[in-house]
């Protein structure tokens, strides 16, 4: 740091800093004991380019070009404070987001243990899974959606947590373990729970148009999950998780072999699932909001 030149006068060397500042130079203005101010140029290899801007304000002082620079230094100091202010607000996000990862998703835990229970509750009473799904013989889809929503609305959360085997329970738990876990330590146990609820109810209502029968199982929420896991972690480079290409590849393909004929699978309640999940994702991660704004 050198300094440049001492002023009587504040404003005149408040006038000169700002305009250096506009042309990128940096500076510093201090008062000294004789009540005079001190330019100071911060980096020395400038201080050429920073004579030649004093000789020309010596020369004319009321130049208009002064009053201009003045101008874009103050729309440059306000461009580089929001900059600042979003940095720090990135960086106090990822703060949140380390102090989080260890936290214990017990929404994840909550719905392995409750699926889990449940699977072997009605293995015992078959009837009380049969009660859980939103509508019975005779029915339409229409009506099954309209009456399950006015007399019995939650028949279209329970049938997220009845399983059609222990393998599908096992399948579908281990996935909610590992994708919900990261789900619910990135964000929140309660938008853990949102999550699960608007993958799983919607995959459920799809599947009855899909399909004519009401969707059982996680299965819509676990691809609820990759989806916006995936989506998130690609295009916002601020998230801290990233879904690996080759569990997505896997994923993908199973979803895709779900649709051979023979295949029993809900496939109405995967693909809402893993549209709903992929859209909120996407939308989420601020991509298509930076690109409109180019």
């Amino acid at each position: 740091m050198r300094m440049l030149h001492l002023f009587d006068d504040a404003r005149a060397a408040e006038t000169l800093s700002d305009a250096l500042y506009a042309d990128g130079v940096e500076t510093s203005v201090r008062p000294t004991r004789d009540d005079q101010y001190a330019l100071w140029v911060v980096d020395e290899t400038q201080m050429d380019a920073a004579k030649a801007m004093l000789a020309r304000f010596q020369a004319s002082p009321a130049d208009p070009i002064f009053e201009e620079r003045q101008r874009a230094a103050r729309a440059r100091r306000k461009a580089e404070e929001a900059k600042e202010k979003k940095s720090r607000h990135r960086v106090e996000k990822m703060r949140d987001q380390l102090a989080q990862a260890d936290a214990t998703p017990y929404v994840s835990y909550g719905i392995m243990a409750f699926s889990v229970g449940l699977y072997f509750l009605t293995e015992a009473r078959p009837e009380i899974g049969l009660a859980m799904l939103p509508h019975g013989a005779g029915f339409t889809i229409t009506e099954a959606i309209l009456n399950g929503l006015t007399t019995k609305p939650w028949t279209f959360v329970t049938p997220v947590f009845v399983h059609g085997g222990l393998l599908h329970l096992i399948f579908n738990v281990l996935w909610i373990r590992d994708l919900g876990g990261v789900f619910e330590r990135a964000h929140s146990s309660l938008r853990m729970l949102g999550a699960t609820l608007l993958f799983g109810v919607g995959g459920v209502i799809t599947e009855l148009y899909w399909s004519q029968a009401p969707a059982v199982g996680l299965s819509g929420v676990v691809y609820g999950l990759l989806g916006y896991l995936y989506f998130r972690g690609k295009y916002d480079p601020s998230f801290p998780y990233q879904i690996p290409r080759s569990t997505m590849l896997w994923m993908m393909a199973w979803f895709a072999l779900c649709f051979v004929p023979g295949f029993r699978v809900a496939n109405g309640a995967h693909t809402a699932g893993l549209v709903l999940g992929a859209l909120w994702g996407y939308l989420a991660s601020g991509h298509l909001r930076r690109r409109l704004r180019k």
